[in-house]
């Protein structure tokens, strides 16, 4: 498709002649310029809202049983946003249906 476009945009400047194609190409070139300059500040940040991640440190050991949960990391349903587990405790798990975390876990709690 980008190939198209601009074999027809060669085709059309050659068409209309060497002084109108020169002005619509700097036309072009201005509006292009604009945006780019512009667009770090109407575009979304890459990763999400921006900001601070969310972060987690220096957290304790925790221990799950019976189809518990034992979480000491960052369980975070926003995965749009950057996330951060540094320096987390033991997270244990024991017997059937439990789970453990001790990074950092995306998605819906179940």
């Amino acid at each position: 498709m980008f190939a198209v476009v601009v074999v027809g945009l060669v085709v059309y400047l050659a068409v209309v002649g060497l002084d109108r194609a020169d002005k619509l190409a700097s036309s072009i070139s201005l509006l292009v310029a604009l945006f780019a300059l512009a667009a770090p500040y109407l575009l979304p940040a890459p990763g999400g809202s921006g900001g601070e991640p969310d972060r987690v440190e220096d957290t304790g050991d925790a221990r799950a049983s019976a189809g518990g949960r034992a979480n000491t990391g960052l369980h975070t349903g926003d995965v749009g946003r950057a996330a951060q587990a540094a320096r987390t405790g033991d997270a244990t798990a024991d017997g059937p249906g439990s789970t453990a975390n001790t990074g950092v876990q995306r998605g819906p709690r179940p």
